[in-house]
């Protein structure tokens, strides 16, 4: 089976708390960092001082729901930014944000997602759409406050279809696979 190029990671964050409350969507919480450490659990990203755990792995210390990672592409912040404003990479809250121009549906992710690093891959398996909730819409309108579904319906559809990115999890073949940013992306259909 060939895999096809995809681009390089361009961005790698952590949840350092939940951006989604009740009244709003703040993206503030996530963190950046310069490496990441991946497995079928979530991720822990290193600050170049510590190593941070994003609030989905199975290791966050507070209850509340638990995801795998998720990843978003640089060319759907193009097609947002072409809708609503000059958002910042990474503000939907992708784990792993891929540079490449091409804009990804769920069926083009094909049977893995492949992040080359240091002679190691993190295989990802594609999971479902990231679905946009009324708080990241509402986000994307700039409204003041939480907007109502039937108002915002045609923004969650748009950010529905994958431009909010996707959720994966990690086939794991043992220890954990350190990524960087720039490491090579493909696709294995």
């Amino acid at each position: 089976m060939s895999e096809i190029r995809l681009g390089e990671v361009a961005l790698l964050q952590v949840h350092g708390d939940r951006v989604k409350r009740r009244d709003r969507y703040d993206p503030a919480p996530l963190v950046q960092v310069e490496e990441a450490s991946v497995t079928s659990d979530g991720m822990l990203g290193w600050t170049g001082a510590a190593w941070v755990v994003d609030k989905h792995h199975q290791a966050w210390p507070e209850p509340g729901p638990r995801r795998p990672l998720s990843i978003g592409f640089t060319s759907h912040y193009a097609k947002m930014r072409d809708r609503y404003w000059d958002i910042s990479l990474g503000a939907a809250g992708e784990n792993i944000v891929i540079k490449t121009d091409r804009v990804i549906a769920l069926g083009d992710l094909g049977e893995r997602v492949i992040v080359r690093a240091d002679g190691r891959e993190a295989v990802l398996l594609p999971v479902k759409v990231a679905k946009p909730c009324l708080q990241f819409s509402s986000y994307m309108r700039r409204l003041p406050e939480v907007g109502a579904y039937e108002d915002l319906a045609e923004d969650m559809r748009f950010l529905g279809e994958g431009t909010r990115g996707f959720i994966v999890t990690m086939l794991e073949d043992g220890a954990p696979v350190r990524i960087r940013v720039g490491d090579e992306v493909l696709l294995a259909p």
